[in-house]
């Protein structure tokens, strides 16, 4: 849970603006400021428009400073006019001071929850970096990684910003970096809507930092993805600091099932079987539900059905892909929270409700100790590689990067839309990335148990499979590089050093917390790498064959249109560093 604040503190909201010929966007940023500042002190860094004329006279500006005209943006010191800044914000005795420049805006959702974080639940201790999104043609569309940076502190006297003339982080030199915060308040930054703008953008850079002294290059500033991303309204569950948990204190309406059991499968009867007597068989206080969704001809349905009569039994007309069975299990679930165990997952006694009670504690994705019940040389390797990190081991803890399968808030699948449908293998990573990227925190419950029943009883079907597995890694990654997300040197990069990473965590996982599976571990250490090798090259494969595509149809005049589907540039591995790189 969050914090509790370790002092009280009393006193305006203050937003910090460093402006120069800013006079088109004022208005739109002294609007969006008011929703969570009390006051603005404002600096004009010499303008040659109606930016100080616009600032006097605006009620929520309380002080302008200026520097002299200038023609150009030579000679431009962001370290001086910040400090200067807050030198007079200091004046006010402010309980809060954020940094925002002129041409970004918080967005109505976003800037309410900051206003009521910083009333209840802010730590004065910490200094909170919040994600600048890179807006495209209008404020409905954005592009490329998040840029995080350093904006909102509780001030002190004596504080000062670092005296990096360009591309420092505004946070006072005096808080550490371990009380340095991610938040889910998003930046809409302005500064790239338009191709004029991203050109002025680029002049603007070169002409302060001619000799590249303070970054090597500014020509990613015209720089346009493929595709852009639709901008989506801030949930209702989403915290402040990111990857936090957040209670649904909401009782559960009459009839309402707690949670929801989807089990999907298709041509497994006897392994779809045993998965929904487990279900079934689970004893918790609140009310649940289990669905199965099947498409592998109505037999199975029906073995179901006769088989365990008070589930609810979905048989899709003809095969269907996972995140189409998910989907079909989704919209007839009414539980507040949702898992998808799989045909090939049963649950171990009491883990339902191990995972309802995480799930209580305000985590919104949990996660569960993954036992092997497929104990062929093949089996156990693949148990090794899709399971190192859910060790039986391993205590429980909390996530610092998407986890590999969970159950979820069904509200949050409400958010990003459900599961894809347009692929084999990888449908939930693409959710679990999206959600972890928005900020949802997940959860790995150790007490949790269920045992995983691989196909990969073979070597064959081990490599087959994985080598499908390695594909839908690829979509996620060119889904990434689509909208910007991933740059083609970054994702070529990855790949390459991909295989001996993964065999260096696993065996680093199972080092760790494999107590007596390794044993088993180093008698599969041969199909471990075959399988990993197997991924890797099956998402070689979809990599060159998807862009050389593109790549074709570019040439021809059919390249891609600006607005991309909901799950481009799920994928977010390496984030840019925390300093204040030009956008």
């Amino acid at each position: 849970m969050l914090r509790v604040p370790s002092i009280v503190v009393s006193g305006p909201v203050v937003s910090l603006l460093p402006a120069r010929n800013a006079a088109a966007d004022l208005p739109g940023h002294l609007e969006s400021v008011a929703r969570f500042a009390d006051t603005v002190v404002a600096l004009d860094d010499g303008s040659t428009d109606d930016t100080r004329a616009i600032l006097e006279a605006h009620p929520l500006v309380h002080t302008v400073l200026t520097n002299p005209r200038r023609e150009g943006y030579a000679g431009w010191d962001d370290s001086a006019n910040r400090n200067r800044l807050l030198a007079a914000a200091l004046d006010l005795a402010p309980a809060w001071v954020m940094s925002l420049d002129a041409d970004e805006l918080l967005a109505a959702d976003d800037a309410a929850a900051l206003r009521a974080f910083l009333a209840h639940g802010a730590d004065p201790d910490d200094a909170y970096l919040l994600p600048v999104l890179r807006m495209i043609g209008d404020l409905g569309h954005y592009a490329g990684e998040p840029l995080w940076v350093g904006r909102l502190f509780a001030p002190v006297p004596g504080h000062v910003f670092p005296s990096d003339r360009l591309h420092f982080v505004p946070i006072p030199t005096a808080i550490p970096r371990s009380r340095w915060r991610r938040t889910t308040f998003r930046i809409q930054h302005r500064g790239a809507l338009t191709p004029e703008r991203r050109r002025a953008r680029l002049a603007k850079y070169r002409e302060a930092d001619p000799n590249h002294e303070w970054q090597g290059s500014y020509d990613h500033l015209l720089h346009v993805p493929d595709r852009t991303r639709l901008w989506y309204p801030r949930g209702a569950l989403l915290p402040a600091v990111a990857h936090q948990p957040v209670e649904d204190s909401e009782p559960l309406a009459p009839g309402e099932p707690a949670i929801s059991v989807v089990i999907i499968g298709r041509h497994d009867e006897a392994r779809i079987l045993r998965a929904v007597t487990a279900a079934t068989r689970q004893e918790l206080d609140d009310p649940f539900e289990v669905i199965v969704v099947t498409s592998g001809g109505e037999r199975i349905a029906e073995a179901v059905r006769a088989a365990s009569p008070g589930v609810t039994v979905i048989a899709l007309d003809g095969p269907a892909l996972p995140g189409q069975a998910r989907n079909a299990g989704l919209r007839v679930a009414r539980g507040r929270w949702v898992t998808f165990p799989g045909s090939h997952v049963e649950l171990a006694p009491g883990s339902l409700a191990a995972r309802l009670a995480a799930h209580r504690r305000g985590w919104p994705m949990v996660t569960e100790t993954m036992r092997n019940g497929t104990t062929t040389r093949a089996g156990w390797a693949s148990y090794f590689l899709d399971n190192a990190g859910l060790l039986p081991g391993r205590p429980s803890f909390a996530f610092e990067s998407p986890p590999p399968r969970a159950s979820y808030h069904r509200g949050l699948l409400a958010e990003v839309g459900g599961f894809p449908e347009d692929r084999r293998a990888g449908e939930d990573s693409v959710v679990n990335e999206e959600l972890f990227a928005r900020g949802y925190g997940a959860w790995r419950e150790a007490t949790c148990e269920t045992t995983h029943h691989s196909p990969c009883r073979t070597a064959g079907v081990l490599v087959v499979h994985h080598a499908q597995r390695g594909r839908g890694r690829a979509q996620m990654l060119l889904d990434a590089r689509a909208v910007g997300e991933l740059s083609t040197r970054r994702l070529v990069g990855g790949t390459v050093r991909w295989l001996p990473g993964r065999l260096r965590w696993t065996h680093r996982e199972v080092a760790r917390w494999g107590g007596d599976l390794r044993g088993e571990y180093r008698r599969s250490i041969p199909w471990v790498v075959a399988g990993a090798t197997a991924a890797w090259l099956g998402c070689w494969y979809e990599l060159a064959g998807r862009m050389v595509g593109q790549a074709v149809r570019r040439s021809s005049g059919r390249a891609s249109g600006r607005v991309s589907g909901r799950w481009a540039g799920s994928g977010r591995g390496g984030q840019r560093s925390l300093r204040r790189r030009s956008r």
